[in-house]
């Protein structure tokens, strides 16, 4: 089976969906990505999960191959974000979906169970409540000669964890190289920091998958634990952490994330 993309027009906007054709009588899953990358994030694990569900990446407004908004416009707002993606499953025929997301991703996926019907959600290095990148960080992000290719590499770099293979490595930071600055000032800025769902979690009525990966200097397990105690409706609360990975779980390791992630939906 290969991974295969068509355009979309949600809101007016060409929205590139890839999918790794998969059966879906077992679920689809919607994979949603860190800030500013593009649906190659989980090719991994569109392969890895071919023979057992339907994945399905899309790249949001600006991010990868999809246009950006009219009058070249990203979203900066989280609402927006999550609302925009609901739209774009709703297009695609996507009932009763399992999402799952890395970082901003990660975070988004609360948002989503909140406010639809999910089969489960699974949050990889994300959380309900994340005012955590500092604005000086964010302006260096679009700046001129000092842009998010030059002065988010090492950051990046430094979130990925020993695990990871040199080739996995590599694309992780090829996507640093691969960023629009404009996309990732928004997605950090605006939807990352702005982000705050705390007083939703207990509608979140879904099995829940938290996954942290070990070397993953960002999450902090206090701030991990209060959260999970707030899922007071979820059926189901696992919480795993990822030896030897870190920011970037589902890129770093495909085969051991998507291991996880099967034991999970079959298990719930």
């Amino acid at each position: 089976m290969a991974i295969t993309a068509k355009y979309l027009i949600v809101d007016g906007v060409k929205v590139c969906c890839e999918t790794n054709n998969g059966p879906a009588q077992k679920g689809t899953i919607v994979c949603l990505g860190s800030a500013g990358r593009d649906s190659r994030q989980f090719h991994g694990i569109m392969d890895e999960l071919k023979e057992q569900f339907e994945v399905v990446a899309f790249d949001m407004p600006g991010h990868g191959k999809s246009w950006p908004l009219k009058g070249n416009r990203v979203i900066s707002e989280y609402h927006e974000y999550g609302d925009f993606i609901i739209k774009v499953v709703t297009e695609l025929g996507i009932i009763n979906p399992i999402y799952i997301g890395c970082a901003l991703g990660g975070n988004t996926v609360f948002y989503i169970a909140q406010r639809q019907p999910v089969r489960a959600i699974v949050s990889m290095a994300g959380g309900d409540y994340t005012p955590n990148v500092d604005q000086s960080v964010i302006d260096m992000l679009n700046y001129p000669y000092s842009n998010v290719q030059y002065s988010h590499y090492d950051f990046t770099e430094s979130l990925i964890g020993s695990a990871a293979s040199p080739e996995n490595k590599a694309f992780i930071l090829w996507g640093v190289c691969s960023e629009c600055g404009v996309v990732k000032a928004a997605d950090y800025g605006g939807v990352f920091n702005g982000f705050d769902v705390r007083a939703g979690m207990r509608d979140i009525t879904c099995p829940t998958l938290i996954l942290r990966g070990e070397q993953d200097w960002t999450a902090i397990e206090d701030k991990l634990k209060t959260m999970m105690e707030s899922l007071i409706s979820s059926p189901k609360v696992v919480y795993k952490v990822l030896a030897g990975l870190g920011h970037y779980s589902p890129q770093e390791s495909p085969l051991l994330v998507a291991g996880v992630i099967s034991e999970f939906i079959s298990n719930r």
